[in-house]
């Protein structure tokens, strides 16, 4: 584990938008929602579907049509920051309880982020004008904190083998 973290605070929640780990609807299983290329606001999405390899639910993401009105987007509103996921807004596989707070990750990529950061004794915050919109100045404070630090290390580790 690094004991320095120097981009943490550069990186943000939309970069592991991608192959996230979602419970299937349908059998409760893992799936996984394939993002295609998706880019944080974009305006439309393409090719994004959730699919289960246990039973073969598949859905794909609707377009939102160019005509619709706004208020006409139905199931169309990305949610990013929450313990489900952005697109069909189904639970994470990966997430666990931790002192009465949800301890989560969209994929193991989004994971190793959270232990590097975590697990780092010294953060560098650099004048990025994107600093307070990065993952690491917006992680709560019970999970950063200091005293905590081996007990959210050990729940992730456990998140891992999942």
């Amino acid at each position: 584990m690094e004991e320095r973290s120097k981009h943490t605070y550069q990186t943000l929640l939309y970069q592991f938008a991608k192959n996230i780990l979602v419970v299937c609807p349908q059998c409760l299983e893992q799936a996984i929602v394939h993002t295609g290329d998706f880019e944080a606001l974009k305006k439309s999405q393409y090719d994004i579907k959730v699919v289960c390899t246990s039973c073969g639910y598949n859905k794909t993401l609707e377009k939102i049509s160019p005509r619709q009105e706004p208020k006409q987007k139905r199931g169309n509103v990305l949610i990013f920051g929450g313990p489900i996921d952005p697109f069909f807004h189904l639970p994470v596989w990966l997430q666990a309880d931790f002192s009465g707070q949800t301890l989560w990750a969209y994929n193991l990529e989004h994971l190793e982020f959270l232990a590097e950061h975590i697990g780092a004794k010294l953060r560098e915050r650099n004048t990025s004008p994107r600093m307070s919109r990065s993952i690491g100045a917006r992680l709560p404070r019970w999970m950063t904190a200091a005293d905590k630090r081996e007990a959210v290390l050990k729940a992730i580790e456990k998140l891992k083998g999942k």
